[in-house]
C-alpha cells in the first residue's frame, strides 16, 4: 500500500520529498493511516488537529490520542479549539459548514507562519463516490459529478486512489491504534446515510459497484476537460464588460443548443443556478429582473445584464472643498485651474467653482430627481434623461451623481448641468474626473 500511495503522489505530482507539509489529523482511521505512510515514505510534515468541541468529553480524548501520537513519533503539533457552534449561530450556517471554514481557515493560517507548502487530508476513494452522490442528490453541474480532486491548491490528498477497506487492512495488519468518531454512525448526516445505507444496497446489486463508480469519475473528468475548454470559448466570444457590468446578447444566447446547458454554466458564476425562468425570460420578457446571493441579471431589450449587488443603495459621499481624491465608491480626482480652455470628455466635469457650494455630495439617483442638461435650457427628469440615453435599469442603479447642494451638477460619465458650465466670466475651474 506505501508503494501505491507513493505512486500516486508521483503520478499526480502532488508534492515532492523536499516539501514541508502540514498533515491534518483528527485521530481517526484515515488520517492515523496517512500519517503512518507518509513517516514510512520519509516526507517531511508537522501535525495539525482541530478540536471543534462538538462531542464534550469525546473531543477532549481526540486531542489527548493526537498529542500522544505526535510525541511517541516526534512530531511538531499545532492544536486549535473551536467554538464551533457559536460561529455557525453567528453566521447561520450548518455546524458542519462551520467545521470546515474553521479547519480550512486556520490550515491556510498555519502554511503561512510555518513555512509549509501544502496542507495534507486524508480524503480516500470511498469519500470521493460519496461525494458524487451528494452532488448528485443535492443537484450539481458536471464538475460537481468529478468527486473531490486529488490537488486543489494548497491540499493535496494522497490517499485518494485508496479504499477505506484498504485502510483498515492496513492499520490492522501494523497494528495501529486511532479513534472512532461515534457521529460516523449516524445517519442524520447525508454522507453517512449514503455511507450506511444506500452504498450497501447498491452493492448488493453490484458487488464491484465502487470500482464502478470510481471508472465513471475518470471518464467524467476527461469529459469534464473537453466541455470546460468549449464553455470557456463561448464565455470568451460572447461576453461583454462595462464599468463592472457583464452583459450577453440575448440573440447570441438563444442561438445556442443545448440552452439551458450553456445558460447555467454561463450564469452560475454570478450564482444563478436555477435556469427555466432565465431561459424563458430570454424568449420576451424584458425588464425581468433576478437575483442571486450576489449578483441581479436583468433581460432588458437585446442584452441581460449581470452585475454584483448594490447593498449601499443610500450610500453618500461628502466631498470637501480641498478633497483631492476618492477612491470609494468609485476613483474620482478632484482639482482646481484658471485654464478655461474647454475639455471634450465624458469622464471629466468641468465647472464653475465659483458657483459650487461645498462640501459636494456624491450619491445615487432618486425619484423625483431633475437637473438641467447641458446645452437645454429647461429642466429634465432624470428617468427621462436615462431613459433618452437607453439606460438599462442596472445602468440607473449604478449611476453616481455628483450634488452641490440640492442641485445635480454632473451625471457622472454623462453629462454635466448647464447652468454650471464654464463662460466668459468663469474665473476659476472645478475638475471632477473619472
Amino acid at each position: 500500500m506505501k508503494n501505491k500511495v507513493q505512486n500516486f503522489i508521483v503520478e499526480k505530482s502532488l508534492f515532492s520529498r523536499e516539501d514541508k507539509l502540514i498533515l491534518g489529523i483528527s485521530g481517526g482511521a484515515d488520517s492515523v493511516c496517512l500519517m503512518h505512510i507518509l513517516l514510512a515514505l520519509g516526507y517531511r510534515f508537522d501535525l495539525a488537529h482541530c478540536n471543534f468541541n462538538l462531542r464534550g468529553k469525546e473531543s477532549d480524548e481526540d486531542e489527548v490520542f493526537v498529542q500522544e501520537l505526535a510525541k511517541k513519533h516526534q512530531l511538531k503539533l499545532h492544536v486549535k479549539q473551536f467554538d464551533t457552534e457559536g460561529y455557525a449561530a453567528e453566521n447561520k450556517i450548518s455546524t458542519q459548514m462551520a467545521a470546515r471554514d474553521l479547519r480550512y481557515a486556520w490550515f491556510n493560517h498555519l502554511l503561512l507562519t510555518k513555512n509549509a507548502k501544502y496542507i495534507a487530508i486524508a480524503h480516500h476513494e470511498n469519500d470521493d463516490i460519496e461525494t458524487f452522490f451528494i452532488n448528485l442528490i443535492r443537484g450539481s453541474g458536471l464538475k460537481g459529478l468529478l468527486g473531490i480532486s486529488e490537488k486543489t491548491n494548497s491540499i493535496v490528498r494522497p490517499l485518494m486512489a485508496i479504499t477505506r477497506d484498504e485502510i483498515e487492512s492496513y492499520l490492522d495488519e501494523n497494528k495501529l491504534r486511532y479513534r472512532d468518531d461515534s457521529s460516523n454512525s449516524s445517519v442524520k448526516y447525508l454522507r453517512n446515510k449514503i455511507r450506511h445505507e444506500l452504498m450497501p444496497l447498491l452493492a448488493e446489486m453490484n458487488p464491484s459497484i465502487q470500482q464502478t463508480i470510481s471508472e465513471k469519475m475518470r471518464i467524467l473528468e476527461g469529459v469534464s476537460q473537453v466541455y470546460s475548454c468549449k464553455i470557456e470559448e463561448v464565455r470568451k466570444d460572447l461576453m461583454q464588460e462595462k464599468n463592472g457590468i457583464v452583459q450577453f446578447e440575448t440573440s447570441d444566447l438563444l442561438a445556442l443548443k443545448p440552452l439551458h446547458n450553456y445558460l447555467y454554466e454561463l450564469l452560475s458564476p454570478y450564482g444563478f443556478v436555477t435556469i427555466d425562468a432565465i431561459a424563458k425570460a430570454l424568449k420576451g420578457q424584458s425588464g425581468k429582473q433576478f437575483f442571486s446571493n450576489t449578483h441581479q441579471l436583468l433581460v432588458d431589450r437585446e442584452f441581460i445584464f449581470i452585475s454584483e449587488l448594490d447593498v449601499k443603495k443610500n450610500e453618500s459621499i461628502t466631498i470637501e472643498e480641498m478633497t483631492k481624491e476618492i477612491k470609494h465608491p468609485i476613483q474620482l480626482n478632484f482639482s482646481k485651474t484658471d485654464n478655461l480652455e474647454w475639455i471634450k470628455n465624458k469622464n471629466i466635469a468641468q465647472l464653475d467653482y465659483d458657483k459650487l457650494q461645498f462640501p459636494l455630495t456624491l450619491r445615487k439617483w432618486k425619484k423625483g430627481d431633475k437637473f438641467m442638461p447641458l446645452g437645454m435650457q429647461t429642466f429634465k427628469k432624470l428617468s427621462d434623461f436615462f431613459i433618452d440615453n437607453k439606460f438599462s435599469i442596472l445602468d440607473k442603479n449604478k449611476q453616481w451623481l455628483l450634488c452641490s447642494n440640492n442641485d445635480i451638477v454632473w451625471v457622472v460619465g454623462h453629462r454635466i448641468d448647464e447652468r454650471y458650465k464654464l463662460q466668459s466670466k468663469t474665473k476659476k475651474v472645478y475638475i471632477a474626473q473619472i
